[in-house]
Formats: structure tokens, C-alpha cells, sequence
């Protein structure tokens, strides 16, 4: 949807967000997912920015951000999503367990080893969410 589409902006008193992992636990060779779902309770539709730099997924180790959708995104840093009236829309955030660095900067080398990783998500007009998961060895 074009981010100029006349349909009226999605606020906080008419759209919920929340953040799940598709899994609690990952093994070696998953790849985490994460799902980022808008739900409505308004009576008609209205639309959503879920893009990398206006709902900021940072995933973090330790307290620190070792990925984030707004460092070096693939795509556009927007993306506009309808969210019919009373039903929802959900966007899948695919992570390939690698660091990221802002302004596409070098990350560090390597990827991310087991443990318990925090998720965060922020987006304008909206209170930070978070959820976290597991990277299991085996």
C-alpha cells in the first residue's frame, strides 16, 4: 500500500500492537521469527507503518542492541499495512542470527550463540513491546 493512501493513520486508540516469537526455543539451524501483529477495534480500516524504521524491532544480548530493522534495512523504511476494521494483520521479522551496525556500517563478524535474547519493539504513538526467546545449542 502506498504510504500517501488516503486511508486514516492507525493510532493507539484504535489499533493494538503486540510482539510474539513464533517459538520460545530455536535450534541451531532455525531461524528466529518473530511476529509483530496490529490489531483493530475500530469500525472502519485504517492503515499502519510496520516498516524496519517505524516499528524498530531491536533484538538484545546481555542489555546490549545486537540487531536492529532500523541499522541497515533491505527494504523500503516503510510499509504500509491495512488493517481491516476489527481484525488484525501480522508481520513476520526473519532474523539470520547475525549482528547488525547503524547506517549499514561493517558488523561485527560471526552470529549469535546460544542463550536468552530480549526483544523490543518500538513505534511511534505506541508503548515499547517487548518478548524474548531462547537459541538452544542443539
Amino acid at each position: 500500500m502506498p504510504v500517501d493512501s488516503t486511508l486514516p493513520n492507525c493510532t493507539a486508540s484504535n489499533v493494538t500492537l503486540s510482539l510474539r516469537s513464533l517459538h520460545n526455543n530455536y535450534g541451531p539451524d532455525d531461524t528466529p521469527s518473530l511476529l509483530l501483529t496490529a490489531k483493530s477495534s475500530a469500525d472502519s480500516d485504517c492503515k499502519v507503518d510496520l516498516g524496519p524504521k517505524r516499528a524498530v524491532v531491536t533484538i538484545l544480548k546481555g542489555g546490549s542492541a545486537y540487531w536492529s530493522s532500523a541499522d541497515c534495512p533491505r527494504t523500503a523504511g516503510s510499509l504500509m499495512y491495512r488493517v481491516p476494521a476489527g481484525s488484525s494483520v501480522t508481520y513476520t521479522v526473519k532474523w539470520d542470527r547475525k549482528p547488525s551496525a547503524p547506517e549499514c556500517a561493517t558488523p561485527p563478524a560471526g552470529s549469535a550463540g546460544a542463550g536468552t535474547y530480549l526483544v523490543e519493539v518500538q513505534a511511534a504513538g505506541y508503548a515499547k513491546l517487548q518478548t524474548s526467546f531462547v537459541l538452544d545449542n542443539d
